[in-house]
């Protein structure tokens, strides 16, 4: 590099590392942002992107995202961090979840008044809950049989109630007529029994009483200590959960099921904002000039102090103007 050429690149780099200090950065920053704010004015969402774009970024950087042995590492030391911390917390339920708010959110839920009959309909019509219902009539008709017939104060009743013993033997056919019987008047009353349990749960969980065991809810925990939770929990139960966790969202980013899902709302956004400014986005989002700007010199400044004080910003820009003046 000539000698006068050199003396121009020293004081450019001078010029431009000048620019970077207390004095002009955050005059530089806002000067830049504003200029980019309105240039943003004139360019629509369609003009520099567009679905397809969003979702191959999807496809090469989310889809098949693993975690890292370190990343793995660090969320279970963290999740044993605030194990430890909640285990000594003296907050309460109240502290994170304000009366207000937890009246609003079960309110919504007992206003789903259709659903949740459509979910007590389903659990009555599941074999299982049957099978449950037969079981616990059976029980409850043959202990009674049981102990009220034949009369306990009778001989029989007594030799009845020694069982599968050397004189219960004797009435076993009382204890199988008994069975016969029970399983008979179930078989014939179990689709009405269901339909009126059925009734009871709709009528146990009407609005009135769900928002009477609402209030009682909160009474019994929005004193609650998070410490006691926290301190019936094992941490190993907490790090098992982080694997499974990890198992289920790797299989859900896999999922065509959520692909078509994910689609389904980047095309929707790309058609309801394409015609968009991006100024317009950024506002509508709540992102303004003069937060952009604010947030910028958070960030930023101190990383300019400290590359400034490595050498590291000089270099840098040594690098960008040396490659122009080495043409002159």
């Amino acid at each position: 590099m000539k000698s006068e050429v050199k003396k121009i690149y020293d004081a450019h780099v001078a010029f431009e590392l000048e620019q970077f200090d207390k004095k002009h950065v955050k005059a530089n920053i806002k000067e830049e942002t504003e200029a980019i704010f309105k240039w943003l004015e004139k360019v629509k969402l369609k003009d520099i992107a567009y679905a397809e774009k969003i979702k191959s970024f999807l496809e090469r950087n989310v889809k098949h995202y693993e975690l890292s042995d370190d990343q793995r590492d660090y969320g279970k030391d963290l999740a044993k961090h605030i194990h430890n911390y909640a285990k000594q917390s003296k907050h309460t339920v109240s502290d994170y979840l304000s009366e207000e708010r937890y009246k609003e959110i079960s309110d919504r839920i007992i206003a789903q008044k259709e659903w949740r009959d459509e979910i007590i309909e389903g659990i009555v019509q599941n074999p299982l809950y049957g099978e449950i219902i037969a079981d616990t009539l059976y029980d409850g008709i043959k202990a009674f049989a049981t102990q009220s017939g034949p009369s306990n104060e009778t001989v029989g009743g007594s030799l009845f109630n020694l069982g599968k013993g050397i004189l219960g033997a004797a009435l076993s056919g009382v204890s199988d007529t008994i069975d016969r019987n029970i399983k008979k008047f179930i078989a014939e009353n179990l689709s009405k029994t269901l339909k009126q349990s059925e009734q009871h749960l709709k009528d146990r969980f009407s609005d009135a009483k769900l928002r009477s065991s609402s209030k009682s809810i909160w009474s019994k925990i929005e004193d609650f200590r998070i410490s006691g939770v926290a301190k019936k929990i094992k941490f190993e139960d907490i790090e098992g959960s982080l694997e499974i966790s990890e198992k289920v969202i790797k299989d859900l980013l896999q999922n065509a099921a959520i692909k078509e899902l994910s689609d389904l709302v980047i095309d929707h956004f790309f058609e309801y904002c394409n015609e968009k400014t991006i100024a317009e986005l950024l506002k509508e989002n709540g992102i303004t000039q003069e937060k952009v700007i604010h947030e910028v010199e958070e960030f930023s400044i101190p990383v300019i102090e400290k590359a400034n004080k490595d050498g590291f910003l000089k270099q840098r820009i040594e690098a960008r103007l040396n490659k122009f003046y080495k043409t002159l």
